[in-house]
């Protein structure tokens, strides 16, 4: 009864895998107008750059901090404010198996956290500004994606499709918001189309959640 339970679970998992491919690839084909890169550098008199949307130092936060040393950012956060206890805190940190905010979180607190990262975002901003202009952000392949509907075209929208590592190209007069790739070796559908229909469709989200599509 275990074994028959079990298989039915995996090809209910499956089935769920393969309809989510397919409702995916559709709402790529129903939604968006693919354009190349050589069409936009046109109408952009070759200024394609200055269309090209910028995270914020908040929304790169997170991987700013991944990126460099974390503990040294924290060492000068104690040295700054004149607080105690960062041998303490390091141990604590090292000794926790997450990642490293939630390992950060869960050493200072949620409401110390907050005031660390308005710490960062107001002391080491110099250093966050280098490290968003520093990052790979131009269409990596020739083709583009412009959504049909200008539905699409907020503020809200615009932080989702980031959060999800596409980019964005906001402004080009008679263009809705068009979305590139910033990366390459890796499947586009498991890593930018599923992720952010997914965002974009919080039922849909649920539906799917447990589903591992990292082979699509």
């Amino acid at each position: 009864m275990e074994n028959q339970a079990t298989y039915e679970s995996k090809q209910n998992e499956i089935a769920l895998k393969q309809e989510l491919e397919r409702e995916v690839k559709t709402w790529v084909e129903r939604n968006f107008n693919f354009i190349q890169v050589s069409v936009l550098e046109k109408v952009s008199d070759n200024n394609l750059f200055e269309y090209i949307f910028y995270p914020s130092a908040e929304d790169i936060f997170e991987d700013w901090l991944n990126d460099c040393n974390e503990m040294e950012k924290v060492a000068t956060y104690f040295s700054y404010n004149e607080l105690d206890g960062f041998d303490e805190f390091q141990t604590r940190y090292e000794s926790i198996d997450d990642t490293m905010i939630n390992s950060l979180i869960e050493c200072f607190g949620v409401e110390q956290f907050e005031n660390f990262k308005e710490w960062c975002l107001e002391v080491q901003h110099d250093d966050i500004d280098e490290y968003i202009y520093e990052q790979e952000n131009y269409p990596m392949w020739n083709t583009c994606f412009e959504f049909r509907d200008s539905f699409r075209n907020t503020d809200k929208d615009i932080e989702t499709i980031l959060s999800v590592g596409l980019g964005v190209i906001s402004g080009l007069d008679d263009f809705n918001n068009i979305l590139f790739m910033k990366s390459a070796g890796h499947s586009f559908y498991s890593t930018y189309w599923i992720p952010l229909y997914l965002e974009f469709y919080p039922d849909e989200k649920i539906k799917y959640s447990g589903i591992n599509y990292q082979d699509l």
